[in-house]
């Protein structure tokens, strides 16, 4: 038998530090110093790498130190202390419980000061403030848009420092309270991409940060119940997102660029003045909506503020539509709507399926969108369980009344997220099934306790291809 002449060294070890310290970035500060029990060579490649990245595993009130090897505080002060002084940090990663601020100022003024472009710190604190949504159309009796009243400033505040770095591009928080410098705040040139999620906040200081971060190229606030009118003057904006923000009454949005929008919300209010207000509308190519409340009982011209924005973008590739009660509530709505967007390549629908009308509501929607092409998505929820619906659902098949001819030979791929094989869903998933002629794949997510009957499901899928060459992936 003939031998080969290639030699079987270790091809990862035989890489240069430089270039072992970027592949050890991808993993947890804690995973890449494990790696040093590799071997010799690799005992100080851990020193060099430029990313700390480290989450508190304590959870709950009870949470005891002890549990833990090593004490997470310790952790973090010695991935940033015991470095290579050569080495620069340009990642700070952390997910931290119950911290103490003198050690976070402490953190982050040394990631800064070794030039730190990241900085990415998630809190969670003993009370509940840092855990509850703040959504008012949460089924949780105590749900609101707006932290409790005689709790603000809980949180710990932000370091002042944070704010005068010349190197950061990428700033994420969660569960702080905003603390800007005293009088004009200088210019933050560098930032790049900047997300405040469950931020207290004084009036007005998040849009002050917001005004001062003149290349900003993307924006998100999460549940920031301060943010009420936000002016974005960056002109290099291309992604906005605003989830949960219910006490917003208006957004301006200056850049002439921005080419993804997402909103997650009540329906705005329908007023003389546009809750969006955005330059330019034809950069736009992918729109996220999703509202929380039920629209159920809205006037077409309350639910005409969502759709009078999905028009104006007259460009969009992607769209994501997520209504409650319905997959496909006021259907002939938005019906007229996606006949409008010509160039829309991808749809995704997520809502409950309730009842046959919902189903066959959905199939007409998909039914008169013809120019919809290569990828549909659907994500249908299971029904409210704090609600008696008194839902149910029959064996009669509405697939018979057929896909346009525009779908049948555009779609390419469909995905299903959540299946559990219940009579809605198969009636759906046949539907497209059955009528996609150039269909190369359908991806199905099951949902969690269906493994069991994942081949089961497969096979009856695979039944109803028009494409018999069609993939059908389960996973």
């Amino acid at each position: 038998m003939a031998t080969s002449n290639r030699p079987h060294g270790d091809r990862l070890g035989a890489l240069p530090d430089a270039t072992l310290a970027r592949v050890l970035s991808h993993l947890p500060t804690g995973e890449a110093v494990r790696s040093g029990l590799l071997s010799r060579r690799w005992r100080s490649v851990h020193t060099t790498v430029p990313v700390v990245a480290l989450v508190d595993r304590k959870r709950g009130h009870e949470a005891n130190i002890h549990d833990q090897p090593v004490c997470f505080d310790h952790q973090v002060t010695c991935a940033l202390i015991c470095r290579d002084p050569t080495a620069p940090i340009r990642a700070l990663r952390l997910d931290v419980f119950h911290p103490t601020r003198s050690l976070l100022d402490q953190w982050i003024i040394v990631a800064l000061k070794s030039g730190a472009e990241k900085v990415d710190v998630k809190l969670r604190h003993h009370n509940p403030y840092s855990r509850r949504r703040l959504c008012p159309f949460c089924r949780h009796e105590e749900s609101s848009a707006d932290f409790d009243y005689q709790r603000p400033g809980r949180f710990i505040r932000t370091p002042r420092q944070l704010f005068r770095s010349s190197t950061l591009r990428c700033l994420r928080l969660t569960n702080w309270t905003l603390d800007l410098p005293s009088g004009d705040v200088p210019s933050f040139m560098s930032l790049e991409t900047l997300l405040l999620k469950r931020i207290m906040a004084p009036d007005g200081v998040l849009q002050r940060l917001v005004s001062t971060c003149r290349r900003l190229n993307e924006l998100t606030l999460e549940e920031c119940p301060t943010a009420t009118e936000i002016t974005v003057a960056s002109a290099h904006l291309q992604s906005f997102t605003m989830v949960c923000c219910h006490k917003a009454t208006i957004v301006v949005l200056g850049t002439p660029c921005l080419l993804s929008l997402r909103y997650k919300g009540s329906l705005p209010p329908n007023t003389s003045l546009s809750f969006f207000s955005i330059a330019n509308h034809a950069t736009i190519t992918a729109v996220t909506v999703d509202i929380c409340e039920d629209i159920d009982g809205k006037t077409p011209s309350e639910v005409a503020t969502i759709t009078e924005l999905i028009i104006q973008c007259t460009n969009l590739t992607f769209l994501h539509l997520s209504l409650c009660p319905e997959m496909a509530f006021y259907r002939n709505l938005f019906t007229s709507v996606l006949r409008g967007l010509t160039r829309l390549r991808q749809l995704e629908l997520k809502g409950c399926l309730l009842n046959d009308h919902a189903v066959a509501s959905t199939i007409v929607l998909l039914q008169k969108t013809n120019n919809l092409a290569e990828v549909l998505s659907l994500f249908p929820m299971p029904p409210d369980p704090h609600k008696k619906t008194g839902y149910y659902f029959s064996d009669s098949d509405d697939s018979d009344r057929g896909l346009p001819n525009d779908h049948k030979h555009k779609v390419k791929r469909i995905r299903l997220v959540g299946y559990r094989g219940r009579q809605f869903e198969r009636v759906i998933a046949k539907f497209l099934l059955s009528k996609a002629a150039v269909l190369d794949e359908i991806c199905v997510s099951m949902a969690n306790g269906c493994s069991g009957r994942k081949d089961d499901m497969a096979r009856e899928l695979m039944s109803w291809r028009c494409n018999g060459r069609a993939r059908v992936t389960c996973a």
